[in-house]
């Protein structure tokens, strides 16, 4: 734009100089772009709900696990072993945990009658001792279960280990009970209360729906509605074997995801459910830490004596993932849409000037048109292109035009003439018009500029 140099300056107006081309080929070319185009501009428009205004959802999220299981048990009595039986309810296998999480243990390992004391330390390969130079008093060692007193003692047999000031008898290191102690812990349910709230649109809604079968269970495709989940049901999900994880233990995402339509003429708002297996599959004797485990203990006074029965847990972990959004109708979000996607009926006309100033270039018609005989309809790109475009030389002291008698055009030169004749200088041909009545054959004649 110009500067304002005066008042009428002002009221001034400017525009871009259009060529409309009549041909076929690039008249098609240009619709083909602009129907693609406002088809993908549409579809999105439509499938991704680009004219609402989005707003994620507030959630929270609660709990409860049902079910009953045996577990039957092999214990030492008198030098007896004896199988034994015990009933597990929810205050037994569940745990509360911080968060939209839940805890169902599955296998356990006890270490019953521990008190106060000072017994050998369990062996491993930092505990292995001969005698009292092998132990140092008051050492606490991370991986130890007491504190060292610096007596090297008999732990079974000729074997020994360092002694220790802890709770006794140590926690011996075994292997998870295989099959797990709860292994019937794959037909516990739990049922699953997600509400959720949008407060940009102040709507709140939950996913137990009002007509809900209480006694339903969650179906992929029967029952996708359902609240209640069996916990087997969910490991088929995620293609795993409830049995095997149960061992070791394992951590499972619940994925709950909501794409709420909150507008009046098509509103819905309903849960999709899914599940995705979150810790490290590979629950075999090479992977460093398999599985989810912890320790707990019961204490209780025994003659006076305060002890406890240590039990370390093997347990799968439920995280419960809620994410989604709710979209409402907004009009300035349509009218942003729309102003975005205008700029893209553009790419048509950068094609076809690509097209245009490619084929008219002099690399074409020097060696691509008398190579190949299809491409020579396209030497009318070069016609296009003088139309399209104007070339303004700046004016410069050694420009010169030079005519001939003999010669029906001007020759334009843009070098010194020093010692040289005209004759012999070679400049770009400039044609030009013939006017009428007027005597063409001049002499030989040089223009300045």
């Amino acid at each position: 734009m110009s500067a304002c140099c005066s008042c009428n300056d002002i009221f001034q107006y400017e525009t871009n100089k259009i060529i409309r081309i009549q041909s076929m080929n690039y008249g098609t070319i240009k619709w083909i772009f602009h129907v693609i185009i406002f088809s993908y501009i549409s579809f999105a428009l439509i499938s991704d709900k680009r004219y609402q205004q989005k707003e994620p959802l507030i959630s929270s999220v609660h709990t409860k696990v049902k079910g009953t299981a045996e577990v039957k048990m092999e214990i030492l009595e008198n030098g007896i072993k004896k199988m034994v039986s015990t009933v597990f309810d929810t205050a037994d296998y569940t745990f509360p945990l911080q968060g939209n999480s839940f805890l169902v243990m599955t296998n356990f390992l006890k270490t019953e009658g521990q008190q106060q004391g000072f017994c050998p330390e369990f062996p491993t390969r930092r505990t292995l001792c001969s005698n009292d130079w092998g132990c140092k008093k008051g050492w606490m060692d991370p991986q130890s279960k007491g504190i060292q007193t610096g007596r090297c003692i008999e732990y079974k047999g000729k074997q020994k280990t360092c002694e220790v000031s802890a709770w006794c008898p140590i926690e011996a290191v075994e292997e998870a009970p295989r099959p797990a102690l709860l292994n019937g812990a794959e037909n516990f349910t739990v049922l699953i209360k997600n509400n959720i709230d949008f407060p940009g649109h102040n709507y709140t809604t939950r996913n137990i729906l009002p007509d809900i079968n209480i006694t339903c269970t969650f179906h992929k495709t029967q029952n996708p509605q359902c609240p209640i989940f069996r916990l087997g049901d969910i490991f088929q999900q995620t293609g795993d074997n409830f049995s095997d994880v149960a061992i070791q233990g394992g951590i499972m995402g619940i994925e709950i995801h909501w794409d709420c339509n909150l507008d009046s003429w098509f509103h819905h708002c309903r849960p999709k459910y899914s599940f995705r297996r979150l810790d490290d599959k590979n629950t075999t004797t090479e992977s460093l830490y398999p599985g989810y485990n912890f320790r707990y203990a019961k204490y209780y006074k025994e003659n006076n004596v305060e002890k406890r029965t240590l039990i370390k847990v093997f347990g799968i972990r439920f995280d419960i993932l809620v994410f989604g959004t709710g979209g409402k109708f907004d009009i300035i979000q349509l009218v942003v849409y729309i102003g975005s996607t205008l700029s893209y009926f553009g790419l048509a006309t950068l094609f076809i000037d690509f097209l245009i100033n490619t084929y008219s270039s002099k690399c074409c018609r020097s060696h691509i048109y008398p190579c190949f005989k299809c491409c020579e309809y396209c030497a009318v790109n070069e016609y296009y292109y003088k139309k399209k475009c104007e070339t303004i030389v700046e004016p410069k002291p050694t420009l010169k035009y030079v005519s001939f008698v003999d010669e029906a055009h001007i020759r334009m030169v843009d070098q010194q003439l020093l010692r040289r004749r005209l004759q012999d200088v070679e400049g770009e041909e400039v044609p030009i018009l013939y006017h009428p009545g007027k005597d063409m054959s001049s002499s030989t004649s040089v223009c300045k500029n």
